[in-house]
């Protein structure tokens, strides 16, 4: 991490991995999650009949004149045989089974170091190689979230800009996600991004861009040079040497475990904190082209947040939630970090806090029920507390 970034600047940089309540540049982040539906089918079973026939002897004609008297022959009578009918046995069906979840294969063995070097990065990143941004805490662990997808994300930042790059099994990335990701889209506010497969990995790039005129916007000549930057980083990422990435969906998508409705549980959350508080995320947000990381977690991965935050003017008051499926406790190494101690949420399995007061009181809490992981960040500007397990039970409580 840079020691460097003031401590706004810190949380600034992580909107880079997974959204947040701020940019390098001020502005609102948008998130939403994406409910797959469910699919119906219908099995008819139609019966046959037979047909039965007859047929009629005529009498013989009678002679007008004697003749002896004829010996008829008379056709023994078989008998037809009574046929005792076989019951016909009821069919017995053996319900087919969702395959077990494949084992996920993590692409570039989950190390930033394999997916780009540091030569790399001295001719991708303007102004020198940059260091590898690695978040700081609990975070948010999007790792843990992205495996499941064969998926893995990273960060470059440079002296001047800076380079996210996140890869994944393409049969993870969902069909609209990577159509709107197909073509360049710039944003003032996040830079230039686009993704495509490549061979057995789907690549989504996000590179830092400065419009000339921030008002009006990319003009077409600096979308292009985005563009051939884009190609650059894409080209270098395929190239490296790497395991095919393998998804495993079998517990991204437990039953009841997503956040479906932010506005009741914005009503909670100023329940408990006595806040006054405002969405930040508006629903079917994403995908969100320049949003890369967000969109693919959202999208295929089962992750649901709700944003929050106090919009009077200077107050820095913000709650983020997020639930992850199937992504279980943070690595050791995470609940390692100086600050991080156990703690007990109603609800929970086992439940961790970090807290770091010269981040300007920024409180991580982390819940594990079953496989499944719960984040409740919560930013307040001054020591006074932050009920973030009180808002932990009560996301909880909404999603039993």
């Amino acid at each position: 991490m840079n020691d460097q970034l003031t401590p706004d600047e810190r949380a600034a940089m992580r909107s880079r991995i997974l959204g947040g309540a701020r940019d390098i540049k001020p502005v609102g982040a948008h998130r939403g999650a994406v409910i797959a539906g469910a699919i119906a089918a219908v099995l008819v079973v139609a019966i046959a009949g037979g047909v039965a026939t007859t047929s009629t002897l005529s009498a013989p004609q009678i002679a007008n004149t004697p003749s002896p008297s004829p010996t008829a022959t008379v056709a023994p009578v078989v008998p037809t045989p009574t046929l005792t009918p076989t019951p016909t046995p009821t069919p017995t069906f053996t319900p087919t089974l969702a395959p077990a979840p494949s084992t996920p294969v993590v692409a570039f063995n989950g190390d930033c170091g394999q997916m780009l070097t540091d030569t790399d990065l001295s001719e991708l990143l303007v102004g020198g190689p940059g260091r590898l941004y690695t978040e700081p805490g609990l975070g948010t662990n999007v790792e843990d979230s992205l495996a499941l997808l064969g998926g893995l994300s990273c960060i470059w930042i440079g002296n001047q800009d800076s380079i996210s790059v996140v890869v994944a099994a393409p049969s993870a990335v969902a069909t609209d996600l990577q159509a709107s990701m197909a073509s360049v889209t710039c944003s003032v506010d996040r830079g230039c991004a686009t993704g495509r497969v490549v061979g057995d990995l789907w690549v989504g790039v996000l590179v830092s861009a400065t419009a000339g005129n921030y008002e009006a916007g990319f003009t077409q000549d600096e979308v292009s040079a985005a563009s051939a930057r884009l190609d650059r980083v894409i080209s270098r990422v395929a190239a490296k040497p790497h395991a095919s990435p393998v998804a495993s969906f079998g517990s991204v998508h437990a039953d009841g475990w997503v956040l479906s409705d932010c506005v009741a549980l914005k009503g909670r959350m100023e329940g408990i904190t006595g806040l006054s508080l405002e969405m930040q995320i508006a629903p079917g947000a994403y995908p969100t082209p320049t949003r890369p990381v967000e969109s693919l977690l959202m999208s295929s991965a089962g992750v649901s947040t709700c944003l929050f935050r106090e919009p009077a003017d200077g107050s820095r008051e913000m709650i983020e939630v997020t639930l992850m499926p199937g992504a279980s406790a943070p690595p050791a190494s995470a609940l390692a970090v100086t600050g991080t101690s156990e703690t007990s949420v109603p609800g929970a399995d086992r439940a961790w806090v970090h807290a770091d007061p010269s981040r300007g009181y920024l409180t991580d809490l982390v819940a594990v029920v079953g496989d499944n992981r719960l984040l409740v960040r919560r930013f307040t500007g001054s020591p006074s507390g932050t009920d973030a397990d009180k808002i932990a039970a009560a996301v909880l409580e909404s999603v039993r």
